[in-house]
């Protein structure tokens, strides 16, 4: 009942960060304070904004800490945010969380179809508006940006320990994860996926993931995917996800830890904060 009402003051404070004006809005639990950085990405000529939330014990340290990257930054790191904000130093270990905000200037649903999926689909029936969908296919350009700027500027600036990078992802954003999965597994160590869009592009990520076997044997990574039971009722989502689980078990990848559950009862609008508390708690666990 606990973790049910915390989760339910997380989502508040999502609403508000999402609606603006979440400066002045701030919940009366007390939602931590961060800080903002603007940064432009070459790879594509967008500007976007990080959002960096330090652990509470950060400034009486000199500790480096893991550093934890999500995207859809409107929901996901307010969400996030306050996990560890619950959870750092008392269930999982303390860490650096920071959103990548979508571009901007840019409507919310072109900017993520844009950075988040693999392949150009302007006609996938599944996808978002007509407009986003024909933007579609720029991931290698975002994780380039990820891998060249942010997190070299993230090293810079913060004590981060680069043995500890944890991917969170859902939706278009585990898609994206499950991407730089095979495209470049060494960008993190870990990767907590959620709902990932598999069906996009008549489920081209099968067929990324049978490129990607053909030359390696090894993917020394730990992946913690799920999706909610209730999901197949739109898409096939669970259906999806259990095939790459079968297909990523098949390969018997040598230093590859993975972890998959369907989670009941749980639709694709309400399983992120059970997903995230999972994944947190087997990505981050406090040491014994």
């Amino acid at each position: 009942m606990f973790i049910k009402k915390a989760f339910a003051l997380l989502v508040l404070g999502a609403v508000i960060f999402m609606n603006g004006s979440y400066a002045n809005q701030l919940p009366p639990f007390g939602y931590p304070a961060y800080e903002t950085i603007n940064i432009h990405a070459n790879s594509n000529n967008k500007d976007y904004e990080l959002y960096v939330q330090l652990p509470k014990s950060y400034p009486d340290t000199k500790t480096a800490y893991p550093l934890i990257i999500v995207n859809d930054t409107s929901w996901a790191f307010p969400i996030t945010n306050g996990a560890m904000a619950l959870m750092g130093g008392a269930v999982v270990k303390e860490a650096i969380v920071v959103g990548i905000s979508y571009s901007k200037g840019d409507d919310r649903m072109l900017s993520r179809t844009r950075d988040y999926t693999p392949t150009f689909s302007p006609t996938d029936k599944n996808g978002s508006s007509s407009p986003a969908r024909k933007a579609s296919g720029h991931a290698k350009e975002y994780v380039d940006f990820i891998e060249s700027q942010v997190i070299p500027l993230l090293q810079k600036k913060y004590r981060i320990d680069s043995n500890k990078r944890v991917f969170v992802g859902h939706s278009y954003g585990g898609l994206l994860g499950t991407y730089i999965l095979f495209k470049k597994p060494h960008l993190f160590t870990d990767y907590i996926i959620g709902s990932p869009s598999l069906w996009y592009d008549n489920r081209v990520m099968f067929s990324l993931e049978q490129a990607f076997a053909k030359n390696h044997n090894r993917l020394p990574v730990n992946v913690a995917m799920f999706v909610g039971s209730l999901e197949n009722d739109y898409y096939p989502m669970v259906t999806d996800l259990l095939a790459m689980e079968k297909q990523l078990r098949s390969r018997n990848y040598e230093g590859f830890n993975l972890r998959v559950e369907v989670l009941q009862g749980e639709s694709h609008h309400s399983v992120f904060p059970g997903l995230l508390s999972k994944g947190l708690m087997a990505t981050l666990p406090l040491e014994k």
